[in-house]
């Protein structure tokens, strides 16, 4: 789904990737469909940035922007008529329409995992007991307080669950 040449009226090959001294190969790659113009907008979002490839002029303007520049990642619609929205600190906002509803919400979540790295923040960790966690444990205290278990075979499960959550965290 890519543009015509001006001069050949043939479909353009892809865009060479990767731009020098840059990561090498896009995570995942988001483009309009045709409805939505002759030339249109494309996506790509790296593991240190995203750009957007764009028609000006009948040529190809690519913008590439850092992941500290986005405030927001906005998912809106349904099925193959989604559309995704970064709005940013400056400029103007990135609009991707008429792609999958499955596809913007990958796109978001690889852009929104990213996007504290950029702000030199780290990532929350959570102290709170995965709910897989919570519920294995109110099990074993069931089947503990039922007969069903005796008090050491509760201790050695109980134990397994904490080190199974301590490697998850």
């Amino acid at each position: 789904m890519f543009p015509p040449t001006p001069d050949s009226g043939t479909r353009a090959s892809r865009p060479h990737y990767p731009t020098p001294g840059l990561s090498k190969a896009p995570l995942m790659e988001l483009e309009e469909p045709w409805i939505f113009g002759a030339w249109p907008r494309r996506l790509a979002i790296f593991e240190d940035r995203f750009e957007v490839r764009d028609f000006e002029l009948m040529r190809e303007k690519i913008g590439s922007k850092g992941y500290g520049w986005v405030d927001r990642v906005v998912v809106s619609g349904n099925g193959w008529f989604s559309s995704l929205l970064l709005s940013g600190r400056e400029g103007e906002p990135i609009l991707i329409r008429g792609v999958s509803k499955t596809d913007a919400d990958r796109a978001k979540a690889l852009i929104e995992a990213r996007m504290p790295r950029a702000n030199g923040e780290t990532p929350p960790t959570s102290s709170v007991a995965a709910p897989d966690t919570e519920r294995s444990m109110r099990a074993l205290t069931e089947l503990r307080d039922a007969g069903v278990m005796s008090e050491e075979e509760f201790e050695t499960k109980r134990k397994e669950v904490m080190a199974k959550e301590e490697r998850r965290c």
